[in-house]
């Protein structure tokens, strides 16, 4: 590593938000409460899935697991409007 330091952000909302960007930050931010089930589940984790699920199930404030949810379901509704392809053209199934 050459020290580095890499922000991780999204967009939440239609704000940016940065996350935290190593396991101890993401446990840290995270409600008492909350830790041991980090704990379990990390170490639980195959290696190559490890950041992909610390992410998605712990790093992304709730407001973001929200906007997911309500997107699963418009889309499984059949409402594909705003979804769009790597190329940004609008997707149609």
């Amino acid at each position: 590593m050459d020290g580095e330091v890499v922000v991780l952000t999204t967009v939440v909302q239609g704000r940016r938000v940065e996350l935290p960007n190593t396991l101890g930050e993401i446990r840290s931010a995270l409600p008492e409460a909350r830790r041991e089930e980090f704990d379990r589940v990390i170490a639980s984790t195959p290696l190559e899935q490890v950041r992909l699920v610390a992410v998605m199930r712990f790093a992304l404030p709730d407001e973001a697991q929200q906007e997911d949810a309500e997107l699963a379901a418009r889309i499984e509704a059949g409402d594909w409007s705003g979804v769009r392809n790597e190329d940004g053209t609008s997707y149609q199934p």
